[in-house]
């Protein structure tokens, strides 16, 4: 086939969704397209997996930013999903809708129809909890929420030590209140991942007559029609790298573009929608002028604290520890319990920098393990490892293009700490953490390894954090949702790409504003309310 009702581009947090739900319609033809391969790797299943997905460059996009001018010009790496399920299927899997009043201000910025009492009934619609129907949370929808079967006592000592400096343990970071210390709850089925592909492209479903899914096949730009998304032009791999096959999908109904914060405006300017001097820049003729797109890029800066310890009690590499965990690759095959369901973030807590703020601004992970450069290093020995974020920042940046030799590829520009005002909060954050590993039991035979623990003066910490942080994985916002009479807005509060037919972004792009937490579940919650906009003007079209 050639030509369907919906064409979706990108199988990830967003694109799953999509599938799932437009193709439940009676005879209505739906294409998703993924660039990578299909998710066999058994590592993307096995939770604990996660900590080796960082050297499998076939299912990883292994991204790059520019030098990072505030981060003392640094390079930053930016992993992002490349199979079936996008970053769904290498993150942490930890689920967080963020704070309801991050939606109500989406909606006071002019995207109606977004505030918290219009999405959360889309939470509860995708959600499958293992703790059941409540008010807080759904029990039949396709992504599984699980607790972790398995918690290192690090991680319950760190909860301990946060109530000993005040903090209260907070059970549930979805539900009454955000603030507090606690465990995440995870994706989560069985002691299994549950990426949007497992969740949502569960076999039945891809076995859907009217559903097409494609993987290994590069979007190169839309067909574009006047001002009419017609369809899209792709490159099929062949059996070697050279060998590459072009082909011209068409749109009957829809182009649906779900590549994600990076993938999502590069796929705009490379068909000729965006600002004129971007695309001339690089040898693209302008089709549509929308200066927004690549525009408004915003991420979570992390920075980590490690600390060492002479006991085997967290995950690492020693001997001991070799031997204890020798039995984890049968308690998980026979029982799917032990050691390899651990997400290895399980700890977490979300505070304020400063009493005077409405709402935490800080998110904690706490990893029962020594990491470093994102898990591409292993460190030999034991300990933990607190990473520190700033929820809201100010500084803003972009995506744009390049050429790399005959190819066309995202040129990423975070700008991380360009704003003065998002230093503090994490200098701030630096001082708690030292503060929490000074409680017991959290502090037994535990001493601060990264930085020096000598290092105490505000200026030695901005130093350490312009030095050592980096991204939290969290890229939004570069196809802004708003009102027609904003400039930078790249799509309207239907997702409907502004001054375009037959075309949506929807995917974590559109976020007007970054919200207070991880970004899969409101991806996913983006998707589940874009579906239904879909499906009602199909049903208006009769």
């Amino acid at each position: 086939m050639t030509e369907f009702d919906y064409i979706i581009i990108g199988a990830g947090s967003a694109g799953c969704v999509l599938a799932h739900r437009l193709s439940s319609i009676s005879n209505v033809s739906v294409c998703i397209i993924e660039s990578g391969p299909a998710d066999t790797n058994p590592l993307i299943h096995i939770p604990f997996g996660l900590s080796f997905l960082n050297h499998i460059k076939s299912i990883n996009w292994n991204f790059e930013t520019y030098a990072e001018t505030h981060l003392n010009n640094r390079c930053l790496y930016w992993p992002r999903g490349k199979t079936l399920g996008g970053s769904s299927s290498i993150n942490a899997m930890c689920y967080v809708r963020g704070n309801p009043k991050n939606y109500d201000d989406w909606a006071k910025q002019g995207c109606k129809g977004w505030d918290w009492f219009s999405v959360f009934p889309y939470f509860i619609k995708s959600e499958n909890n293992c703790r059941g129907q409540s008010k807080y949370h759904g029990m039949s929808g396709p992504l599984s929420v699980s607790e972790l079967r398995h918690i290192n006592p690090l991680t319950l000592d760190f909860i301990e030590a946060g109530k000993h400096i005040g903090m209260f343990e907070n059970p549930d970071f979805n539900g009454v209140s955000q603030e507090g210390i606690g465990l995440y709850q995870v994706t989560q089925k069985y002691g299994e991942r549950c990426s949007t592909a497992n969740g949502y492209l569960s076999d039945d479903v891809k076995t859907r007559p009217d559903l097409n899914i494609i993987t290994n096949t590069f979007a190169k730009e839309l067909v574009i029609e006047g001002n009419r998304a017609v369809g899209v032009l792709l490159e099929k791999k062949k059996k070697t790298e050279r060998e590459k096959d072009l082909v011209t999908l068409r749109a009957k109904r829809e182009v649906l573009l779900c590549a994600g914060a990076i993938g999502s405006p590069q796929l705009l300017l490379q068909s000729g929608i965006g600002a004129r001097d971007k695309l001339t820049s690089v040898g693209i003729a302008c089709k549509h002028e929308l200066v927004g797109v690549g525009e408004n890029l915003q991420d979570h800066l992390d920075t980590t604290l490690l600390f060492r310890q002479k006991k085997s009690t967290s995950y690492g590499l020693s001997v001991r520890r070799l031997l204890k965990d020798s039995i984890a690759p049968w308690q998980y095959h026979f029982k799917k319990h032990g050691m390899l369901t651990s997400n290895i973030a399980e700890g977490a807590a979300f505070l304020k920098s400063k009493n005077a703020l409405d709402l935490p601004d800080i998110q904690v992970h706490f990893l029962p393990a020594l990491l470093a450069d994102h898990g591409r290093k292993k460190l030999w020995g034991h300990g933990y490892t607190i990473h520190l974020c700033h929820l809201y920042p100010k500084s803003r940046g972009s995506i744009a293009l390049k050429r790399n030799g005959a190819d066309i590829v995202p040129a990423i520009q975070a700008n991380y700490l360009s704003h003065q005002d998002d230093l503090q909060p994490l200098i701030n954050a630096f001082k708690w953490a030292r503060k929490i590993a000074s409680q017991r039991p959290l502090s037994d035979g535990a001493m601060e390894n990264k930085p020096d623990i000598n290092m105490s003066s505000d200026q030695e910490i901005e130093h350490y954090i312009r030095d050592n942080a980096e991204t939290l994985y969290h890229p939004v916002g570069t196809c802004k949702m708003g009102t027609i009479s904003d400039p930078y807005a790249v799509v309207d509060n239907q997702l409907k790409v502004k001054g375009m037919y037959q075309l949506r972004v929807i995917d974590a792009s559109i976020m007007p504003t970054i919200v207070g937490g991880n970004t899969n579940a409101p991806t996913v919650m983006i998707a589940e309310k874009g579906a239904d906009l879909i499906i009602d003007d199909y049903k208006k079209s009769g």
